[in-house]
């Protein structure tokens, strides 16, 4: 049904001629200036570390980073301890705050905006190249403070719902229906030169397909790189190693120059991205300040507490950095996993209620019922509902259901009769509650009669996570089917077996 309903968009989309609206409110969350940093890379192709950093918060000239070539290593890393340094400084690191003291007491939301997925995947490489190094050079452990939290935005960014690391064709696709492709709206160029100032879909589309000429990746298009670079790189690497850097200068200032260039545009298309959802007139969804709540608790968790414990030391609270791999043992993949599918129904449970699009979606899913309540009996316990949409919902008896636009109020399903459409549920409040605004009624309130409302599938997010804590620990009864996955286990076949099933 999802992509379904994404098709319909697109094609309504294109009949427009230009992006729609996706939803009644913005489901994306764009941070004040001093809360948001735009980070874009360059790499030469087939290449894992930068050729170039911009970084900066909007409205504010970004600072580049380059080299000359980025297969020198050493220049690399001495280019990532300064790009270290800033991000360390944004996302509080108190080794990197203006104040130390101030800066331990708590972790504060802040967000990375990036051009695209590759740019997410070099965060990736950051992390596998300076994570776990054993490098002696001099402020190897800005590089390694760098890989842990660029591994640790690499994590959260799979997390669904999470409003930390924002891919900015993501945001737009999730504001706005646009009238092409999936594969092409990840190019962020792409889509906003769909939204310019062009009066027609012919046009629309003629600066878009423009648009796309130009890289937005972290590799630059061959043909420029051939053209552009390729001769600039071969006459620094012309003189002898130890005298590059005192004979290149003027060749080293011409790379900084192309490929600072092409970090500005990217750069630039990221600060046009958060002014296009800032100037949205539908205004944010409501639910987002709870997913930023949690967002700022998880990332504290991964990444904040694991540096606190780090700097003081104590061998009894060692840090717990996650990963590079992933995850390491099936039950660790399997509690990830529940964790996030219960971050996905939070996501959807946090703005489903601010967003009536939302909700019409969530009925097309089969996920809720548009119905009109019809009886208010034993004091308000017992509710009889006729439901006119959809025709077949998939509706459990005991399960639980949210009224749409008030979370807090909900019902559990005691009987569902198809045949005559019609659904007996029972409140779980009494008094009103002051907080639902208009629905601020008690259950057993006569004025109930006759209301038409939309109940929407409440998933027990708290149970799904309870669920993944005790994945992790042993089972009581000496078996555990995954254990089978974490060591391997030889087996002897004493008899053939019949019929050559194996």
């Amino acid at each position: 049904m999802t992509n379904e309903i994404r098709t319909t968009r697109r094609l309504r989309a294109w009949h427009e001629g230009r992006p729609l609206p996706r939803g009644e409110k913005v489901n994306v969350h764009v941070g004040d200036d001093d809360e948001v940093l735009c980070l874009s890379f360059v790499r030469m192709g087939g290449e894992s570390l930068p050729w170039g950093v911009a970084v900066g918060h909007p409205h504010q000239e970004p600072r580049i980073f380059t080299v000359p070539d980025p297969r020198d290593r050493d220049m690399v890393a001495d280019m990532m301890v300064e790009v270290g340094k800033v991000l360390l400084e944004h996302f509080g690191h108190p080794s990197f705050a203006s104040d130390e003291d101030e800066a331990m007491t708590m972790y504060e939301f802040r967000q990375i905006w990036v051009p695209g997925v590759s740019h997410l995947e070099l965060l990736h490489s950051i992390a596998f190249a300076y994570a776990r190094t054993a490098w002696e050079r001099p402020e190897v452990e800005v590089l390694r403070a760098l890989g842990n939290l660029a591994n640790c935005l690499f994590v959260e960014a799979q997390r669904p719902g999470q409003q930390t690391v924002v891919v900015a064709p993501h945001a737009l696709t999730t504001a706005f229906d646009f009238p092409s492709s999936p594969v092409r709206q990840a190019h962020l160029g792409h889509l906003l030169a769909w939204m310019g100032r062009e009066k027609s879909r012919e046009s629309r589309l003629r600066a878009a397909t423009e648009a796309e000429n130009l890289s937005v990746a972290t590799t630059l298009d061959p043909e420029f790189e051939r053209t552009r670079l390729e001769s600039l790189v071969e006459r620094w690497n012309a003189p002898p190693r130890d005298q590059r850097t005192a004979k290149g200068k003027r060749v080293a200032r011409d790379i900084d120059n192309v490929v600072a260039e092409q970090l500005r545009h990217r750069h630039a298309l990221v600060v046009r991205t958060i002014d296009v959802l800032r100037r949205d007139t539908r205004g944010a969804n409501p639910g987002l300040a709870e997913l930023v709540r949690i967002g700022t608790t998880k990332f504290a968790r991964l990444w904040w507490d694991q540096v606190v414990r780090e700097r003081s030391a104590n061998p009894d609270e060692r840090p717990y950095w996650p990963g590079l791999r992933g995850d390491n043992n099936a039950r660790q993949a399997a509690f990830a996993y529940q964790q996030r599918v219960a971050s996905s129904r939070q996501a959807l449970h946090s703005l489903v209620h601010g967003d009536r699009t939302l909700q019409e979606e969530e009925l097309q899913r089969g996920h809720g019922v548009r119905a009109k309540v019809v009886a208010v009996e034993a004091g308000g316990a017992r509710w009889t509902l006729v439901y006119d949409f959809p025709s077949l919902p998939d509706i459990k008896v005991g399960g639980s259901m949210a009224i749409a636009g008030a979370p807090k109020m909900q019902v559990r399903v005691m009987a569902v009769s198809n045949s005559d459409r019609t659904i007996v549920v029972a409140p779980n409040w009494s008094a009103p509650k002051n907080s639902t605004g208009p629905l601020a009624k008690r259950a057993g309130d006569p004025t109930w009669r006759g209301r038409q409302l939309i109940l929407i599938e409440d998933f027990p997010v708290h149970f799904t996570e309870s669920s993944s804590y005790r994945i992790l620990d042993k089972t009581e009864s000496g078996f555990d089917i995954l254990d089978h996955f974490r060591h391997s286990i030889a087996t002897e076949i004493v008899e053939p077996i019949d019929g050559g099933d194996e």
